[in-house]
């Protein structure tokens, strides 16, 4: 193991390594500093990783390579889960005739509206539940994917959150990299390895990674397990295309560029294997800092009936007003029936204090009329959001890839009804474009015509048809 130099750089804006992506080293100073790029690595703006050294790198403790994608957890589930239910505006207001229903102007029992609200938060948060017990599921499958791991001079299949920082790993053809990793070596003779970046980029052609020729010869476990380096780079950051820092190796210190990283979540194409050692891990990795939370989504339907609901309750609203206004006019001591004098209990119906009397009678009238809108609406958008993708959109042969054994997988039911709609079309053609104006003539679909304009090849036809 090569001693540990003393590194010194300045801080730049993003807390990575300045001077871009193909900053080199320049020199090794004769204080046994290191220079990356034009600037002097200071920490703790940098990483340092010891290969095949897992007591140097415990004391750094970096993070694991275990991921989660969920959106709770056991601690946070029933809080997260019910704010995200009450940003309904429906819910809001099943909850406001549920206290009222509590108070004493209430004409109806507190169990015909807390019921039906507790029934439709029940089946909410149990379908947000099993929707997030699905991407658990999916986090575990990834975090148990196996790997080989260099152990006492072989390769041992280990999974993925076994994975840690310097340790040397091997990953085979059409195998996904578990985490971020300097190419070391590789089975073509050339020292060159072909990657797929779709699942960052969308970009399907394969990329060219290419290791350092000192580093060619570690491809079997028993030189591998020689290996002795250190690594110097830049801190974990979300720049896919970038990354500077340095190998130091036998005394020597080389560069390392974009061609010398290979990104957790990119295959292995057209080589039988590689071996590389882990820089970065778990949420460290440039793929898991792009990738934001699980986002709180709602679909335009969902928008819509926000605004329906508004509608409803101002219509509530006129009646109750109405409704309280009349009550007010209507109280009188001569209807000496209804019982409505001034020794009454109740000072909702006083005909001495009219204004408490319209007061009272709003909020009387507003639980009296809740049923306008109807609670049992939303768990019909629920139930069928649910069984539309557990039922449907999962078991979708239409959908099914038969290559690759994968199925459709709808991590979330919230934007069922958004599928299909086109909002925006974005075309390109060849040549400069003069004038950036798109305008809709027509087109064909499925045998049927949209649209009203008149094509070219129309406009021919027609003028054929004339002169015969």
């Amino acid at each position: 193991m090569s001693e540990r130099k003393t590194t010194s750089r300045s801080r730049s804006s993003g807390g990575g390594v300045s001077g871009g992506s193909h900053a080199v080293l320049d020199s090794v100073s004769s204080s046994g500093s290191i220079q990356l790029g034009r600037v002097q690595p200071q920490a703790p703006c940098h990483r340092t990783v010891f290969c095949n050294d897992y007591e140097s790198n415990y004391l750094a403790k970096y993070l694991g390579n275990s991921v989660s994608t969920t959106k709770y957890n056991l601690f946070t589930f029933l809080p997260k889960g019910l704010y995200e239910q009450f940003r309904r505006v429906a819910n809001l207001y099943f909850l406001t005739i549920s206290c009222l229903s509590f108070t004493p102007v209430s004409p109806v029992s507190p169990i015909t509206n807390v019921v039906p609200l507790s029934i439709v938060l029940f089946v909410s948060l149990v379908k947000e539940a099993f929707e997030d017990w699905k991407r658990l599921q999916n986090d575990m499958t990834i975090n148990n994917s196996p790997v080989d791991l260099l152990r006492n001079q072989r390769w041992e299949s280990v999974p993925w959150k076994s994975v840690q920082v310097g340790d040397i790993i091997r990953v085979k053809q059409d195998a996904f990299f578990p985490a971020d990793l300097v190419f070391l070596a590789t089975t073509n003779p050339d020292g060159v390895c072909y990657t797929e970046t779709a699942n960052l980029d969308g970009e399907t052609n394969l990329k060219i990674r290419k290791a350092l020729e000192k580093t060619w010869d570690y491809i079997t476990p028993e030189r591998a397990s020689e290996f002795k380096g250190e690594i110097q780079c830049e801190q974990p950051n979300n720049s896919l295309y970038t990354f500077t820092g340095n190998l130091i190796t036998q005394n020597q210190t080389l560069p390392l560029g974009p061609n010398q990283i290979l990104l957790r979540g990119c295959n292995l194409r057209n080589t039988e294997y590689i071996v590389g050692a882990v820089v970065f891990t778990g949420h460290e990795t440039k793929v898991m800092m792009n990738a934001m939370n699980v986002p709180s989504k709602r679909s335009t339907l969902e928008k819509k009936l926000d605004k329906v609901i508004a509608t409803l309750f101002g219509v509530l609203l006129t009646l109750c007003l109405i409704g309280a206004i009349g009550s007010a006019l209507f109280v009188n001591e001569r209807f000496f029936y209804l019982q409505l004098g001034n020794n009454v209990e109740s000072e909702q119906f006083n005909p001495g204090n009219r204004p408490l009397v319209f007061v009272l009678s709003i909020f009387t009238l507003i639980t009296l009329y809740s049923p306008i809108i109807p609670i049992s609406l939303y768990v019909s958008i629920e139930m069928i959001k649910f069984i539309q993708s557990t039922k449907f959109i999962n078991n979708d042969l239409r959908m099914y890839h038969s290559e690759t054994n994968t199925p459709a997988l709808a991590r979330t039911s919230n934007l069922n009804e958004e599928l299909g709609q086109v909002e925006y079309i974005f075309s390109d053609k060849t040549g400069t474009l003069t004038r950036n104006l798109m305008e809709f003539f027509k087109c064909s679909i499925g045998g049927e015509t949209y649209g009203t304009g008149v094509t070219e090849i129309e406009v021919g036809v027609a003028n054929i048809e004339e002169v015969h």
